[in-house]
């Protein structure tokens, strides 16, 4: 969020999360603005976030990206973490229509998604780790909101995250990998335990006429 904050000031501004998650990233949010609704389609998970990752400006909700249970120009801020290219092809723009629709008029929308390297996304590879290989499906995330006519982007940053891993457990615990896993051990020594992630940040604005 560090990076972010040097395009958006979040100070005193109602900010919307989709796809939170368990609220890891939602917490980090919290602290830099006004008021956070966090909202996800995984009940397990929203109910995982309310017990794990509290904070007074947060309001967790299930919901979806595609249709939005909140009024016209309700929020300052939208902000997709890591979730986009989750959402079916044949929803992603309507999920940004719903997103223009209830952000204000001068008001920001962002989609953190994960990139193409890293050694995180190695091991999503090799070890059908997380969600596995998702390159289609970011690849056509990016083209979506590139090319939705009722967005004008406002700045394209990088940014990375890094996982360090107590032992080979730590990183089964965590990463859920699915195959080759007499590779693992190797693959963790030869990387130290610490895994990157690189992530993009696009920001956008909607459009006048939209």
């Amino acid at each position: 969020m560090e990076k972010l904050s040097t395009v958006i000031l979040l100070n005193e501004k109602e900010v919307l999360e989709v796809g939170c998650g368990e609220g890891m990233r939602s917490v980090m949010i919290a602290k830099r603005c006004k008021s956070l609704v966090a909202i996800d389609p995984d009940v397990e998970l929203i109910k995982k976030a309310v017990l794990e990752n509290k904070a007074q400006n947060i309001n967790y909700s299930v919901g979806s990206a595609s249709l939005l249970s909140f009024g016209d120009n309700r929020f300052d801020a939208i902000i997709f973490t890591l979730s986009f290219h989750h959402v079916p092809k044949n929803e992603m723009n309507k999920s940004i229509d719903e997103a223009i629709r209830v952000v204000r008029k001068d008001g920001y929308i962002v989609f953190l998604e994960p990139e193409f390297e890293g050694t995180l996304f190695e091991s999503e590879i090799i070890f059908d780790a997380f969600d596995g290989d998702e390159r289609k499906e970011k690849s056509i995330a990016y083209y979506v909101m590139l090319n939705h006519p009722g967005l004008e982007e406002v700045a394209e940053m990088r940014d990375e995250t890094i996982w360090k891993f107590d032992s080979d457990k730590d990183f089964i615990d965590s990463i859920h990998p699915k195959r080759n896993l007499d590779k693992l051990g190797a693959f963790l020594v030869r990387n130290n335990y610490i895994l990157q992630a690189s992530r993009r940040i696009n920001i956008f604005k909607p459009k006048a006429s939209s």
